[in-house]
C-alpha cells in the first residue's frame, strides 16, 4: 500500500470477520471468532509519531507493550483474554514485514512497513468468550523497529481495570 505524502501512516480497522492480505486480520475459522468492532480510523503524523515509545491506549487496560524492539517478541496478555473490547496498536519504521499474532483467539495480521516512514495499523475485535490465558507474538523483518500497544475495555467501553 503506498500512502500519501501527506500522510505517513496507514491505519486499517476492520469492517467484517475473515479480512485478508496486508493490514487485515485474519481469524482462524477453529479458533473463537472473534466479532470485529468499527470505530473511527486516526492516523498518525510523520513527525509526530515515533516507534521509540509505544501507541498511547487511553481508553482502557494496556495489558502488553513494547517499544523500539527488532525481531521477534512473544508477550503475555496481563489478565488473559476474555469477553471485551481487544485493541491492537502497532507502529511500524524500516522497509520490510511485521506480522502480529493473538493466541489463542488465532487471529493474525502481516503490515507492511516503509523505509523512512512511520507506519501504523489499529484493529480491535470484540471479543466473546470465556476467560483464558494470552498472548501477542509479533515478528518482524531484520532492519524494521515497532511498537505495540494491546489495550482491553469491558464490552460497555468502560476500562476492565
Amino acid at each position: 500500500m503506498r500512502i500519501p505524502s501527506a500522510l505517513s501512516a496507514a491505519t486499517v480497522v476492520l469492517f467484517a470477520a475473515g479480512c485478508s492480505g496486508p493490514g487485515h486480520a485474519t481469524p482462524d475459522r477453529a479458533a473463537s471468532s472473534p466479532a470485529p468492532v468499527t470505530r473511527t480510523p486516526a492516523s498518525v503524523a510523520g513527525t509526530s509519531a515515533s516507534v521509540a515509545e509505544a501507541p498511547a491506549f487511553p481508553d482502557g487496560e494496556v495489558v502488553a507493550q513494547a517499544a523500539n524492539a527488532t525481531g521477534g517478541r512473544e508477550m503475555e496478555i496481563k489478565g488473559g483474554v476474555g469477553s471485551g473490547i481487544l485493541s491492537v496498536q502497532v507502529l511500524c519504521e524500516g522497509k520490510g514485514e511485521l506480522t502480529v499474532a493473538v493466541d489463542p483467539v488465532g487471529v493474525n495480521f502481516p503490515f507492511a512497513c516503509t523505509a523512512g516512514e512511520v507506519n501504523s495499523i489499529d484493529n480491535e475485535f470484540n471479543m466473546k468468550r470465556p476467560h483464558t490465558p494470552g498472548t501477542v507474538r509479533v515478528t518482524a523483518s531484520a532492519g524494521v523497529r515497532w511498537a505495540i500497544t494491546v489495550g482491553h475495555q469491558d464490552g460497555s467501553g468502560r476500562s476492565s481495570s
